[in-house]
Order: C-alpha cells, then structure tokens, then sequence
C-alpha cells in the first residue's frame, strides 16, 4: 500500500469508538498514526512508538506504542497527556455551566472526570501502522498540514 493511501486510511478507515476498549484490531507493540473525530470533524492526529525499534517490536513483552498512547488518551487525565489536555481545555471548560464550576471548586466532580465521560461517549479514532518512527512522524505532519480532505486537525494543525 502506497504511504498516500495508508494516510488517506486515517480519514476512510474503519472507525473506532473510544468507548469500544479494549480493541484487538491494535497491534500490542506497534509504530503508528492515528486520527480523532468527533463525528465527521477531524479534531487530532498524533503517532505513537517513536522510540520503538525494530527488534524491539518481536521482543516487546509489555504493550507499547498506539496501544498505550491510545489507551492513554481514553483515560481523560490531563497530568501527562496533551490531547486530554486540549478536549478539556477547547470542549470542556467553554460548556461548564456556573452549577458544574461549583461542583468542581467542592470537589464532587473532576476535570479528569468530565474529559474521560467526553471522550468514551462523542469521540472516535482510526489508525494505522507504519514501519518506523520516521514514516509515521512524516505521516502526522502531512496529515497536520491538511493532507486528508478533512482538512487541518482542530486542536493541532501545523
């Protein structure tokens, strides 16, 4: 498959709801890139296994790349995940109506909270994979400059 039609996948592929987990169609060990929707509007792209290696991949015994960075995301924790960090910030705290701030300052609800509840029940993801990190971080530019014809990714265009 040509590396245009592999990255077109991340706009026509199979769609995966983040409320689906966990999904066996990931690769436990894997280099890739992969797309965020909310509906028909493309919002993120990211890849993940940068660091991974090739001998790596076969030897792996612990889950690494998309799976992780996928899994990651679905969790809706802000402290070290950008893309939690950008929902939160452009989906979540424009909506908060004066009752949720105040049950956030008493501490009965949790931005985490509200950014997980945002992710597993509007957004889905596609993906793919790639043979190395240098492909897929090629891939995420040309998708962040607005290769698909979704155009630019929302919460992070080049």
């Amino acid at each position: 498959m040509s590396t245009e039609a592999a990255i077109a996948d991340l706009e026509t592929g199979k769609l995966f709801p983040f409320s689906d987990w966990p999904n066996e169609e990931i690769p436990r060990v894997s280099v890739g890139v992969y797309t965020v929707w909310l509906g028909e509007q493309l919002i993120y792209v990211g890849y993940s296994g940068r660091n991974l290696r090739p001998h790596e991949i076969k030897a792996a015994k612990k889950p690494k790349g998309l799976l992780t960075r996928l899994k990651s995301h679905r969790t809706g924790l802000r402290n070290d995940d950008q893309f939690c960090l950008y929902v939160c910030d452009r989906f979540i705290i424009p909506g908060l109506d004066t009752e949720t701030q105040q049950r956030l300052a008493n501490g009965e609800l949790l931005l985490d909270g509200l950014t997980r509840k945002f992710i597993r029940g509007k957004l889905s993801y596609r993906f793919i994979t790639t043979e190395g990190s240098e492909a897929a971080r090629r891939s995420e530019s040309q998708v962040r400059e607005g290769f698909l014809n979704a155009g630019k990714p929302l919460l992070n265009p080049a």
